[in-house]
């Protein structure tokens, strides 16, 4: 059996009237614990897939960094931590 210390989190972000440009995603590199982010369709515009260290960093990002964007409107996030992986047990 094998485990990782890390978290993997969804975030998903609804925009305000101030939303970025879609050809304009330069503000995501100043982010290094977003590893993969996607614009949605229906009620959020955004999901981002955010690997941490605990449950208190995944706070911080999103209280700070996140919420600290003038085109947040609202957020929602889930976690998970990985405990077992078929790939890792082979």
């Amino acid at each position: 059996m094998s485990s990782s210390s890390k978290w993997t989190a969804q975030v998903w972000v609804k925009w305000n009237n101030n939303a970025p440009e879609w050809k304009d995603w330069n503000w995501k590199k100043e982010w290094k614990e977003v590893t993969w982010a996607a614009s949605t369709m229906g009620e959020w515009d955004m999901v981002l897939w955010v690997d941490v260290q605990t449950p208190e960093e995944l706070e911080k990002f999103v209280q700070k960094k996140l919420w600290g964007k003038k085109w947040v409107a609202d957020t929602h996030s889930s976690w998970a931590k990985e405990i077992w992986s078929a790939k890792k047990a082979a």
